[in-house]
């Protein structure tokens, strides 16, 4: 039997995909400890202050409880985020209180200096309860479509998981070194375990190796010329006009001439 080289090139893509999605991994999130100290004093200027002085403003709430203002050492905290990511299990604690189990819900950063950390939210969790987050993917491996010219986009950098805490990855790596021009990874390709749900649409492209976008600019320069020949035409134009109109003026200042005198 004789395939013809459309489906031959539909089954290549294919089999690329479910061989991405079957080596597509996910890290468990960790658990880590992390010391925080209340804060007494609250507005805009209190928290430039803290900033100042080598801390960060950060607030503690959920689960139906009070909420909690409470500051952070920035170096410390810098250093907790680059040891255990923003997708880990708190195990925080608030003074000389018992600890408390909490994730990050938000970060807020300097537009430009991205290690300066302006604000951090914290929500109280239950180990038993599902929770909502977004979890970074990490692509591994070299697109073979890369060699023949094509251009990687990966326009999906997160994708929003919905599972028990401890079920919850870190990261999510896919590994896109079997595609090549014209082959995607899709939401559907991911391969996670069976109590984690994706939020995202399934047909949403996580990655793909796309044609390279090579610009036309031979008929840019005969439009440029053709334009600027109109325009000297114009000015041609204006040119042969120029003549005529001294001859009018000049005409009426003779009649106002006759007429003074």
């Amino acid at each position: 039997m004789k395939w013809s080289a459309d489906l031959r090139n539909v089954l290549r893509h294919l089999n690329a995909r479910i061989l991405t999605a079957r080596k597509s991994k996910k890290n468990k999130m960790l658990q880590a400890k992390l010391e925080v100290q209340q804060r007494d004093t609250f507005g805009k200027q209190s928290a430039r202050d803290l900033r100042r002085k080598g801390g960060v403003p950060a607030v503690l709430y959920g689960r139906a409880q009070d909420t909690v203002s409470i500051q952070l050492n920035a170096r410390i905290f810098n250093q907790f985020l680059r040891t255990y990511g923003e997708n880990v299990i708190i195990n925080m604690v608030i003074g000389e209180e018992d600890s408390e189990t909490v994730i990050i819900k938000e970060i807020q950063r300097h537009p430009v200096e991205k290690q300066k950390l302006i604000h951090a939210d914290f929500i109280r969790i239950s180990l038993d309860e599902p929770v909502t987050s977004a979890v970074p993917v990490v692509l591994e491996g070299n697109p073979p479509g890369i060699q023949e010219g094509g251009v990687l986009e990966f326009p999906l950098r997160q994708v929003t998981l919905h599972c028990l805490p401890m079920q919850m990855p870190t990261d999510i790596s896919v590994n896109v070194g079997e595609l090549d021009i014209g082959d995607s990874i899709y939401v559907s390709d991911l391969s996670l375990d069976e109590e984690i749900e994706i939020l995202d649409d399934p047909q949403r492209i996580i990655a793909t190796v796309s044609q390279p976008r090579v610009q036309l600019e031979e008929e840019t320069p005969e439009a440029e010329e053709g334009e600027e020949g109109e325009v000297e035409g114009e000015e041609g134009e204006e040119a042969a006009e120029q003549p005529s109109e001294p001859e009018v003026i000049s005409r009426r200042r003779s009649d106002d001439d006759d007429e003074d005198e």
